[in-house]
């Protein structure tokens, strides 16, 4: 007569343990990473919203021979978006959205006292370079044609 011991397969306790332990400390180093590079996804997504509002701008005054005007407004952390009919008597805001507290945004023209881009119904624009820079040191440029209104976003290398 024979006897057939079966031997059980499986894990033992301080194995489970050991291995929930390391999964903790990957999930941890992940968490700390994926923060770390929170703020460069912030000011990316910020300035893509902006340039599709630039772009906006620029269509819609062209398809409606209007002029649009991008106001930056440091002082309420905002920015406006207006359209005037081209006598500029009848002006009204499009759109009013915030600038995130962790993003400075600065507009560098031809006239450095302006805070504002205005698009016009040929196409083309006053101008300009918006610097978006966000608190860590990563920033973005959304340089606008004066000639054919054509909004391209750069970043810093």
């Amino acid at each position: 007569m024979r006897i057939e011991v079966k031997k059980q397969s499986g894990f033992t306790l301080v194995e489970i343990v050991i291995v929930l332990i390391i999964i903790g400390i990957a999930s941890g180093l992940v968490g700390i990473w994926i923060s770390r590079g929170s703020g460069n996804l912030e000011v990316r997504k910020f300035t893509k919203e902006l340039s599709a509002v630039l772009r906006h701008a620029k269509t819609r005054a062209v398809s409606e021979k209007k002029i649009y005007c991008l106001v930056i407004d440091k002082e309420e952390q905002k920015y406006r978006l207006y359209v005037e009919d081209t006598d500029y008597k009848n002006v009204k805001i499009v759109m009013d959205k915030p600038i995130p507290e962790v993003i400075q945004m600065t507009l560098k023209g031809s006239d450095e006292e302006s805070s504002h881009i205005e698009f016009f119904p040929r196409g083309n624009s006053t101008g300009g370079v918006i610097e978006v820079m966000h608190e860590n040191g990563k920033v973005y440029f959304l340089n606008i044609n004066r000639i054919t209104g054509k909004v391209d976003v750069e970043t810093e290398q």
